[in-house]
C-alpha cells in the first residue's frame, strides 16, 4: 500500500483537485521500506528460485525470482584455508494488486508491477575447523536495473467518473553483502546429512533520476537456516550413481516490515533426485552433483513452491 502515497503525490502534481486517498500512516520510509524489500527477496546472496502469492484483506501479489551462477571454492597450496568465488545473473517481478479505500469511502486499486535484473559477483575464504565443519566469509558486489509500472483507477477526484493514473520509474542500485556461512556435514555410511546457517548484512545504494523518493541507501539483514538428507538409489548413469534428497529451510528478512511485502520469513520443504559427479577441472571449480528439486514454501499469509534444476 505504500506507493499510493508516490502515486498522491504525482496526481497532486498533474491535478489541481486534492486527491481522495488517505495517507495518513504512509511515509516516504515505507515507500522505500517496499521497494528495498523486493530488492532483497529477490537478489539476496543464498536465496533459491522461487514463486510466491500473497493473499490478504489488502493485497494480493505474486513474485518470482530465478537465478543462473556457480559458486565453488579453489585448492590454495600452503595455505590453512581455501579461496572462495560466485558468480551469478538473477531476475525476479513482483506483481501487487492493493486495494484501498479513500477518505469518501470509495474502492482504490493500485495495480504494481516491478521487474529487476542483478549481475552478482562473490570472493570469499573457507577455513575449514575440522573435518565436518568450516567457515566461509564472504563479500558480494551486486548491480541491478529495476523497473517499476503503476497504474491507479477509481473515483480519485470524487466527480463520480472513474479515472485512471499510470506512472513509470526506473532505478539502478548498487549492493555489497559482508556473508558469514557455516557449513556442517556428516556421512553415515552412505547417507549424508547437511546443516547449514548463513547470514547476510547488506548495503544498498539506490539510484534514481525519475522518481527522487527512491534516489537513496539502505541496510538490511537476512539469515537462513538450511537442511538436507541424501542417500543412495539402484540407479546409475554413465556409471555415475543417482541419489534421493529430502530438504527443510528457513529464510528470515530480519529487517523487513511485514506491510512491505506481506510477509518477513519463509519454510520450505522439498525432494528431489541428484546424480553424483565430484569432478574439478582444472582446480577452480568442482561439481558434486547435478539433478532436480521440488518444494513447497509457506508462511502467513504466503504460499509458493519452487521447481528446477540444482547444480553444487
Amino acid at each position: 500500500m505504500f506507493l499510493s502515497a508516490l502515486l498522491t503525490s504525482r496526481l497532486a502534481m498533474a491535478q489541481e483537485v486534492t486527491p481522495l486517498l488517505d495517507l495518513v500512516d504512509i511515509s516516504d520510509t515505507d515507500i522505500r521500506n517496499a521497494a528495498f524489500a523486493f530488492i532483497n527477496t529477490t537478489t539476496s546472496p543464498g536465496l533459491e528460485g522461487a514463486t510466491l502469492n500473497v493473499d490478504n484483506d489488502e493485497r494480493n501479489s505474486n513474485q518470482w525470482r530465478s537465478s543462473l551462477g556457480f559458486n565453488a571454492e579453489i585448492t590454495l597450496q600452503d595455505y590453512i584455508f581455501n579461496g572462495y568465488w560466485g558468480l551469478a545473473v538473477v531476475g525476479g517481478s513482483l506483481v501487487d494488486n492493493i486495494r484501498l479505500t479513500s477518505t469518501t469511502g470509495q474502492p482504490i486499486k493500485i495495480n504494481l508491477r516491478r521487474d529487476i535484473i542483478t549481475l552478482r559477483g562473490s570472493l570469499g575464504l573457507s577455513f575449514p575447523v575440522n573435518e565436518h565443519f568450516k567457515l566461509r566469509p564472504v563479500l558480494t558486489l551486486a548491480v541491478s536495473d529495476m523497473q517499476t509500472s503503476t497504474s491507479i483507477n477509481g473515483d480519485l477526484y470524487s466527480d463520480g467518473n472513474p479515472s485512471t493514473i499510470d506512472i513509470d520509474n526506473s532505478a539502478q542500485l548498487l549492493s555489497t553483502t559482508a556473508s558469514i556461512d557455516a557449513l556442517y556435514w556428516y556421512w553415515h555410511d552412505d547417507y549424508r546429512m547437511e546443516l547449514s546457517a548463513h547470514y547476510n548484512l547488506i548495503y544498498t545504494d539506490s539510484f534514481s533520476e525519475t522518481e527522487p523518493i527512491l534516489d537513496t541507501h539502505a541496510w538490511s539483514q537476512t539469515a537462513q537456516l538450511k537442511s538436507q538428507i541424501s542417500g543412495p538409489t539402484s540407479l546409475t548413469m554413465s556409471a555415475r550413481p543417482w541419489r534421493w534428497m529430502a530438504y527443510a529451510n528457513h529464510i528470515n528478512f530480519i529487517s523487513q516490515d511485514n506491510r512491505a511485502l506481506g510477509y518477513t520469513g519463509l519454510f520450505e520443504v522439498g525432494a528431489g533426485m541428484e546424480w553424483r559427479l565430484n569432478i574439478k577441472p582444472l582446480d577452480w571449480f568442482g561439481w558434486q552433483y547435478v539433478g532436480i528439486s521440488a518444494g513447497v514454501i509457506t508462511s502467513r499469509n504466503v504460499d509458493g513452491f519452487n521447481v528446477g534444476l540444482t547444480a553444487r
